[in-house]
């Protein structure tokens, strides 16, 4: 940032609207194939002066592309509230600017009455944070326990 003098803080969002992909989720054994998904999302920005080039960015277009290939090539996962911390988790590890985001994960084709249901997941940076350190106790605890 080519900004000299610091002043409050720039906030903003990047807003995108029914992403299509395709993964593999759910509990049942005819979701072990690739099903389609939407996922709507409000990544809140946040950052000391207001951006001036790409990289100062949120980059929509390779957060989309990062979204896609994770579920491209994630094998299976069973509950959607685990792949939407997933997602966000892959978010906050990229861009350095997210201050918090919500991110909605729907399957279309889950419920036949309904056009579709999903799980909506919000997250602040802090809770990436403390969720990181738990993660990474528990399997210190794992290593540790291991003979």
């Amino acid at each position: 940032m080519k900004h000299s003098e610091a002043g409050p803080p720039v906030e903003w969002d990047v807003v995108i609207d029914q992403l299509r992909a395709q993964t593999r989720i759910g509990i049942h054994n005819h979701e072990r194939v690739a099903q389609p998904v939407l996922i709507d999302a409000v990544l809140h920005c946040r950052s000391q002066a207001l951006p001036e080039e790409i990289s100062e960015c949120l980059d929509y277009d390779a957060f989309c592309r990062m979204l896609c290939a994770y579920l491209d090539a994630q094998t299976h996962t069973d509950l959607v509230e685990q792949l939407a911390a997933d997602l966000l988790a892959l978010a906050f590890d990229r861009f350095a600017m997210l201050d918090d985001a919500t991110l909605t994960l729907y399957k279309p084709h889950a419920v036949r009455s309904a056009a579709q249901v999903g799980v909506r997941l919000r997250w602040s940076r802090h809770d990436f944070v403390r969720r990181c350190a738990h993660l990474a106790a528990a399997r210190l605890a794992e290593t540790m326990d291991s003979p």
